[in-house]
C-alpha cells in the first residue's frame, strides 16, 4: 500500500517538473516572451534539467517505462548541455588572431589593495594578445600612480574607450589593438560609467573585422551576504537581502532586453565579420545570450573545455563572460584562466582564424 502511494506521489511530482522544463525550453529556444519574468524562468533551466535527470534516474529503478518521458525531455534540451559543458581540443593556424577579454573590477576592487592592483595591471600589460578588451577599466590621466592606459599601448598602440578624459572614480570600456582602428563607435547604457558598448572596425592585413566590447547592466547579486546573514542567524536581514536580489534581477532583466536591442542592430548592420566579447552579467540560458547566439557563434561552445565558469566570487558556478564570432570566422581555441584570481572575474581568451573576405554583406 505504502509503495503504491509513494509511486503515485512520485509520478505526480514528475509531471509538473517535466512540464516546467519544457516551458524553460520554449522560452530559451524561441525567446517568445519579451518580459522580465521570462528571465527568471530561463535562469532556472539547468535546475529544471537536473530535476528531470533525478526523476529519470529514480524511475529506472522503480518502473523503467516511466523514465522514458523525462529522458525524452532531457534529449530535447541537448543544445543547452553544450552551453553548459564542452570538451574540445584546441586547433592551430598560422594566421590566427588572439582576443583577450577581462573585467578588471577597476583594478582596485572593493578593498583598495594596491599590491594586488599592481599585479593585476602587470598581468594585463604583459599578456600578449592581438586585441585586448577590458570592462571596468580604470585610469587617471593626471596621476602617474593610476596611469594604466599608457603602459598598455606598448604592444597594442591603437585604442578606443568610452571616456574622453579619465577622471578619478570613473571606470569604463576600452579596446586595445595591435592593428589600426579605421572606424569607431560607442555608447553608455543609462547613467552608469561602466555599462555600454564599444565598437572598433580593425584593419588586419587584407581583412577588416568588427570588434564589439560590451558590459550589460549588473544584476547586483550579493549571494555571499545572504549566506553570511544566515550563518549569523540574522534571518530577517537575510530575507531583506533575498528580496533585494529578486528586485535586482528583475531590473537587470528589464534593462538587458533594452540594451541587447542596440547590440543586435550593431551585428545586423555590420559590413564586416564580427568578434563580440564582454561581461553579459547573465547566464548562458538568458535572453541576452540567446539573442546574440541566434546571430553569432559562441567561442566557448565551439572550442572551450569544461564548464568555463568566469566569476571569481559567489555564486561562482556561472559563466557570464563570453566571446562570440561570425560564421565566417573559425574558432581555434577558447580558454578561461580560472587560476588568475586577481579580479572578481576570470580572464578569457579566444583564438580565431579570419577568412580573408573583407565584407560579409552589401
Amino acid at each position: 500500500m505504502f509503495k503504491a502511494i509513494a509511486t503515485s506521489l512520485l509520478w505526480l511530482t514528475s509531471l509538473p517538473v517535466c512540464i516546467y522544463t519544457l516551458i524553460t525550453y520554449l522560452f530559451s529556444y524561441t525567446l517568445v516572451l519579451d518580459h522580465w519574468s521570462a528571465g527568471f524562468v530561463m535562469m532556472s533551466l539547468p535546475f529544471a534539467m537536473l530535476g528531470c535527470f533525478i526523476i529519470a534516474f529514480t524511475w529506472l529503478f522503480i518502473r523503467p517505462a516511466r523514465a522514458i518521458l523525462p529522458i525524452l525531455i532531457l534529449a530535447l534540451g541537448y543544445p543547452f548541455i553544450k552551453r553548459t559543458i564542452v570538451f574540445k581540443d584546441p586547433q592551430r593556424a598560422a594566421n590566427s588572431l588572439s582576443v583577450f577579454s577581462y573585467n578588471v573590477f577597476g583594478f582596485y576592487g572593493d578593498n583598495n589593495n594596491k599590491e594586488k592592483a599592481e599585479k593585476l595591471m602587470s598581468y594585463c600589460i604583459d599578456y600578449e594578445a592581438d586585441i585586448k578588451c577590458f570592462q571596468e577599466f580604470y585610469n587617471v590621466d593626471d596621476n602617474e600612480n593610476f596611469q594604466s592606459l599608457i603602459p598598455m599601448l606598448k604592444e597594442n598602440p591603437h585604442f578606443i574607450s568610452n571616456k574622453e578624459k579619465w577622471n578619478p572614480g570613473m571606470m569604463g570600456l576600452i579596446i586595445f589593438s595591435a592593428y589600426p582602428i579605421i572606424n569607431r563607435d560607442g555608447k553608455t547604457f543609462g547613467r552608469s560609467n561602466a555599462n555600454g558598448y564599444l565598437m572598433a572596425d580593425i584593419a588586419r592585413k587584407k581583412d577588416t573585422i568588427r570588434v564589439i566590447n560590451i558590459q550589460l547592466q549588473s544584476m547586483g547579486i550579493r549571494v555571499n551576504k545572504v549566506v553570511s546573514e544566515m550563518k549569523g542567524e540574522d534571518y530577517e536581514e537575510a530575507k531583506k537581502e533575498g528580496r533585494g536580489i529578486i528586485s535586482s534581477l528583475k531590473r537587470g532583466f528589464e534593462q538587458h532586453s533594452v540594451e541587447i536591442e542596440t547590440i543586435e542592430r550593431l551585428i545586423n548592420d555590420s559590413p564586416y565579420p564580427i568578434i563580440l566579447c564582454g561581461d553579459f552579467n547573465e547566464t548562458p540560458y538568458g535572453n541576452a545570450y540567446g539573442s546574440i547566439r541566434d546571430r553569432l557563434k559562441n567561442a566557448f561552445e565551439e572550442s572551450g573545455n569544461g564548464f568555463g565558469f568566469t566569476l571569481n566570487r559567489s555564486p561562482r558556478i556561472v559563466r557570464i563572460d563570453n566571446q562570440f564570432c561570425s560564421e565566417s570566422i573559425k574558432v581555434l581555441d577558447f580558454k578561461t584562466f580560472s587560476d588568475v584570481k586577481l579580479s572578481d572575474h576570470y580572464p578569457i581568451l579566444g583564438r580565431y582564424e579570419i577568412g580573408g573576405v573583407k565584407e560579409v554583406k552589401k
